[in-house]
Parts: C-alpha cells; sequence; structure tokens
C-alpha cells in the first residue's frame, strides 16, 4: 500500500469519526485498537500476543470474524499505529502511535 492509500484511508476514518458513523469501519479498527492497547498495558512487556479468536470474541461476541481482525491489524500496521514483528507464539504486536483518526 502507497502513502495516498494510506492518507486516503486515514481521512476515511476520519470522516466517520466526525460524522459519528455506528458499525463502521472505523468503530471495528479503534476497538482493535483499544483490545491490543488494553493487551499491551497487562502484559509485563511492551507488546502484547493476542489471539485474534480472542480478539474476534471480543469485538463480535464469536470467534468467526478472524479474517477481518487480520484485516484490521495490517491496515493498522501499515498505517504506523503498530508493529508487528514475528508469528504464532512468537508475535509482538506493539503499540507505535496513538490513534488521531
Amino acid at each position: 500500500m502507497g502513502k495516498k492509500y494510506i492518507e486516503e484511508n486515514i481521512e476515511k476514518l476520519r470522516t466517520q469519526r466526525d460524522e459519528k458513523v455506528k458499525g463502521g469501519y472505523r468503530e471495528y479498527v479503534v476497538k482493535v485498537y483499544v483490545y491490543l492497547k488494553k493487551g499491551v498495558k497487562l502484559s509485563t512487556t511492551d507488546y502484547c500476543n493476542p489471539k485474534y479468536m480472542d480478539i474476534s470474541k471480543a469485538i463480535y461476541g464469536n470467534g468467526n470474524e478472524e479474517s477481518k481482525i487480520r484485516s484490521f491489524i495490517k491496515d493498522l500496521k501499515k498505517s504506523g499505529y503498530i508493529s508487528v514483528y514475528g508469528v504464532g507464539n512468537e508475535k509482538e504486536i506493539k503499540i507505535v502511535k496513538e490513534l488521531d483518526f
């Protein structure tokens, strides 16, 4: 994803925030970010390693939305809000900056 895409995506998120859109993409991206931030806060390190199914259960009430969770995390990473290193049990998700949308 190029810089233009990222800027357009963030602008879309800000518009949803300003227009108070409920149930939109932004609402779920923010919920994933908050979940990750709480995970980091509760850990004894500066990162967390949640299971996508657990995030899905917390946000959607079931574990069937893992693909959406992966997509939200990917977008947060590409937009510079989080960093993701490693895979599986070795994965480290860190908060890089606060949300501004």
